[in-house]
């Protein structure tokens, strides 16, 4: 036999051997990378057949573990393979394997009614976040499956933690990062990662949060993570509060505001500029603007492309197509044109009526910041009438201090949430209901995260008997900071109004965890 010939026959023998498909750990890491853990784990399998002593094939194998939430298994196998091979990699990752592993142990799991996700806290208080964020998850869990086109395998992780010290332990984000741009959640490690509202002074918006986090991990899932963080960004602020309903997206008074004076100042944030992530960014004034730039290039999209724009534009990245090209495809001009139109679109943006003068910030402030309330005053007079009002409160002279919160309004309006919720609640004490629900109006629109402003709205309703309206308003405060314990207490009270009495019994058992010391 010819050598030529002999050796196409041995090749084509070798090619005909070969598996239709044959596995590498390159493909395990890319499955792993996309949080597709079923695909991830067959191409495991398959290379621990061929090599079962490789210690690629263990570092592969401990990441999923890890994105499993087998931490256990996860800092076993990572310990063999720094055995046998002490990389770098091997070793960042024992790290924060073995720092969840130590955070979580004492955790314990709780599922929901639907059996979509499935939240591991701390046991103790946290456990009166479970309904609200049950409710919000599982309706969400529907919803995108309306808006995007998908339902992710379930149930879904969700982790809990009770200090920003703890997400730093269990994230690349250092404290810094987390105080200094307000990020206080993630998805990362195919998991939700939150930090309890416990960490902070007032609270904060922690079920649109834990939202907003679940569409990264549906759009992480969708799109085999091929999202840049611009964009990823923009449809996670933009569907954090489809739970609620279709029609439910909001840009915050204070975000519009922001977003207005620096387009006039020309100093928006580039898309580059928020990459790799918006915890990056070096204020909580810049996250906040990142976030209402991206927020209105969804929007941007939405009302031009229609509302399947969202669906058509992962479903085209999921193909393989690059991200910036399907926004392209979807909206029907080229990607700079888009940038142009967008950016004229917020200068001719509707301006917000912000009442700058109120000195209110609206921002996050963790307990350790603590500071008096009056600081969030701007103008000196009022600030004194409203020191005042306090005094005269705090000595239940209700009428007196009405007069003085009164004085600090006509000179500072009516927009100021620490002084209105001052106001409401002498009014409340004097029986004047309906007053109180008047002088909460204005602030509350323009300042929704204040958490007093929901719980004296919800006193107010409840002394008009509007229990509907004062369980609305009641369960709006536990969305923002279910451990002030005036918040179960009030719903107690409506809950007997109801007539409801296993909810009566819940709310006032919530009261008395969040009372403990």
């Amino acid at each position: 036999m010819q050598p030529k010939i002999y050796t196409w026959l041995c090749l084509l023998l070798v090619w005909v051997s070969l598996p239709a498909w044959a596995a590498s750990p390159r493909d395990a890491d890319q499955a792993l990378s996309a949080w597709q853990l079923p695909e991830a784990k067959r191409i495991l399998e398959e290379l621990e057949t061929k090599a079962p002593d490789s210690v690629e094939t263990l570092y592969l194998w401990a990441r999923y573990d890890f994105y499993e939430g087998n931490y256990d298994q996860a800092v076993e196998r990572l310990d063999q393979a720094i055995a046998t091979a002490p990389r770098r990699e091997f070793q960042e990752l024992r790290e924060i394997v073995a720092s969840t592993r130590d955070v979580t142990k004492n955790y314990t799991k709780h599922t929901s009614p639907k059996g979509y996700f499935e939240i591991w806290l701390e046991p103790g208080k946290d456990e009166v976040l479970l309904p609200h964020a049950f409710e919000a998850l599982d309706l969400a869990y529907d919803a995108f499956a309306e808006e995007i086109g998908y339902r992710p395998p379930t149930p879904v992780r969700v982790e809990v933690y009770p200090q920003t010290t703890t997400l730093a332990k269990v994230s690349i984000l250092t404290e810094d990062d987390i105080r200094t741009s307000g990020t206080i959640a993630l998805c990362k490690y195919n998991r939700l990662m939150i930090t309890s509202p416990r960490a902070t002074l007032r609270g904060y918006g922690w079920v649109d949060t834990l939202v907003h986090e679940y569409v990264h991990y549906v759009v992480n899932q969708k799109t085999h993570n091929r999202v840049p963080i611009w964009m990823h960004e923009g449809l996670a602020k933009f569907l954090e509060r489809r739970w609620r309903g279709p029609d439910q997206h909001m840009l915050a008074p204070s975000s519009e505001h922001l977003l207005q004076k620096r387009v006039k100042a020309n100093s928006l944030i580039t898309f580059d500029q928020m990459h790799p992530s918006m915890a990056k960014l070096p204020s909580q004034e810049d996250a906040a603007l990142a976030f209402a730039e991206v927020y209105t290039a969804m929007e941007y999209l939405r009302e031009k492309a229609g509302p399947d724009a969202f669906e058509r534009l992962l479903d085209l990245i999921a193909q393989g197509r690059d991200a910036q090209r399907a926004f392209a495809e979807v909206l029907g001009v080229p990607f700079q044109q888009f940038e142009r139109e967008w950016k004229a679109s917020l200068k001719s943006r509707k301006a917000s009526a912000f009442p700058e003068e109120s000195g209110f910030e609206e921002r996050l402030v963790f307990k350790e910041e603590a500071e008096s309330e009056l600081k969030q005053m701007e103008s000196p007079k009022a600030r004194d009438h409203m020191h005042l009002g306090e005094i005269m409160q705090a000595r239940d002279r209700f009428e007196a201090a009405v007069i003085q919160y009164q004085k600090a309004e006509r000179i500072a309006g009516s927009h100021n949430p620490v002084l209105q919720s001052r106001l409401a609640h002498s009014l409340l004490a004097l029986g004047r209901a309906e007053e109180a629900v008047s002088s909460l109006e204005s602030s509350v629109e323009f300042y929704p995260s204040y958490v007093s402003s929901w719980i004296n709205l919800g006193k107010a309703y409840a002394a008009l008997s509007q229990w509907d309206k004062a369980l609305e308003h009641l369960n709006e405060a536990a969305r923002i900071n279910p451990f002030d314990p005036e918040v179960h207490s009030e719903m107690a009270r409506v809950y007997k109004a109801m007539g409801r009495t296993e909810d009566e019994a819940q709310a006032r058992r919530f009261m008395t965890l969040v009372s403990a010391p």
